[in-house]
């Protein structure tokens, strides 16, 4: 009977050790919940800021690629302004009928309605068409100075006349323009020439030049009345 009550006893202190080694303690103690949260909200807080970061980078070079675009535009549209200024230079010249025209740079001026011309590598001497200045005196010196300072080293389009030929010096009687301005009325406006004798195209024009200086009262025509 007493072994029978160690025995009970025996097996109740063995109940209690199984009991409290079991089933609680083995699995909470190692419980992975906190670690493994902690490890999963780790990288995803460091994911989100890299993100973040690189879009600003991207936004910078975006601005910066359109600010260089911009800046090479304007360059482009002042080189095509400064070419359209050339071709205009003897596109509204008056030309006669069947007459020829050529460019030419003076050379020198040999009297105020003789110049001399270089071509192609070549000099040339040419008489002003339509205007007759005196051979001395005040405003042969006047017409000589106006022909230097408007015509000398400068170039000029040289339009011919089919009605007209050689000087009696044995020169090409020519027009000459500085881009659309005929230089042969210059001298006939202020008065310095007259009209020549013969006929040439632009006769009716240059005509009309020489009243404008009598009515003004301008150089040969001071002290006369039209």
């Amino acid at each position: 009977m007493l072994g029978l009550v160690l025995l009970v006893v025996l097996a109740g202190c063995l109940g209690s050790l199984g009991l409290g080694g079991s089933s609680d303690d083995p699995t909470t103690t190692p419980s992975s919940t906190e670690p493994t949260q902690t490890a999963t909200n780790t990288p995803s807080m460091t994911t989100t800021e890299a993100t973040v970061t690189t879009t600003s980078p991207t936004t910078t070079a975006t601005q910066t690629a359109s600010t260089t675009t911009a800046a090479t535009t304007s360059p482009n549209s002042t080189a095509t302004q400064a070419t359209t200024v050339p071709t205009q230079t003897t596109a509204r010249i008056d030309a006669p009928s069947g007459s020829q025209r050529f460019e030419a740079r003076v050379t020198k001026i040999v009297d105020p309605t003789t110049i001399k011309i270089e071509r192609n590598g070549k000099t040339q001497t040419i008489d002003l068409i339509g205007v007759r200045v005196p051979k001395s005196g005040l405003y042969h010196k006047r017409a000589l100075q106006t022909t230097k300072a408007q015509l000398e080293y400068s170039t000029v389009t040289l339009v011919t006349d089919p009605q007209v030929g050689s000087s009696s010096d044995g020169h090409p009687q020519m027009y000459v323009y500085t881009g659309e301005w005929l230089y042969n009325t210059q001298l006939l406006r202020s008065g310095y020439a007259r009209v020549a004798d013969g006929e040439f195209s632009k006769r009716a024009e240059f005509e009309r030049k020489q009243q404008e200086a009598k009515h003004g009262g301008y150089g040969l025509w001071k002290n006369t009345s039209a």
